[in-house]
């Protein structure tokens, strides 16, 4: 049985922490293969995802590497992880699959969409975030696998700034989609 660990999110943009992510994932054998999500409905970030889905799907497609894919089935949808691993399952039933998830969103976990299911049916990876320590009274409830690996401190919310700022992201996003990210987040910035 193919192992995939999912990794969802906004992407707004793409950035090197995240494919930091997914290198560790494949470096620690935690997974056969990385599957980028990126989401059409955020419910938790509703009205701050500044790119349209087409074009935050487009400039990861840009920077994949081995052992990384990145699948549409979010979007459409509820926009809820539960409803989204369910239709996986049935599309891949030759597949298992873990959900990525940073320790710093492990606190909220109890109060996302369908916990019981999730926490029933799901494996975690868990990514350590510093300054975010597990929460021992979610460990016990999830079934998981920590990663044992240092978070990139990037965020998307910082290289927006950078680009509003006119300050360089170098670094921070691949060098490949830089100069295309400045372009289309920088008047969405500035309105």
């Amino acid at each position: 049985m193919n192992h995939l660990a999912l990794l969802g999110g906004s992407f707004d943009p793409i950035h090197s922490g995240h494919l930091h992510i997914a290198r560790e994932i494949l470096r620690l054998k935690a997974a056969d293969a990385v599957i980028f999500l990126p989401n059409a409905t955020h419910n938790f970030k509703r009205d701050t995802v500044l790119l349209d889905y087409d074009q935050r799907r487009e400039l990861l497609a840009k920077v994949l590497e081995p052992g990384m894919e990145v699948w549409d089935d979010d979007a459409e949808g509820s926009g809820y992880t539960a409803d989204l691993i369910r239709k996986l399952v049935q599309k891949h039933p030759q597949s298992s699959f873990s959900w990525v998830i940073g320790s710093d969103n492990l606190a909220e976990l109890h109060r996302w969409h369908d916990f019981s299911w999730l926490k029933s049916n799901v494996r975690f990876i868990i990514i350590p975030r510093p300054g975010h320590p597990a929460d021992p009274n979610v460990l016990k409830r999830i079934r998981r696998k920590t990663l044992k690996t240092v978070p990139s401190e990037i965020s998307s919310s910082q290289i927006r700034q950078n680009i509003l700022e006119g300050r360089s992201i170098k670094g921070l996003v691949p060098a490949a989609i830089e100069q295309r990210i400045q372009e289309l987040y920088l008047p969405l910035l500035k309105k």
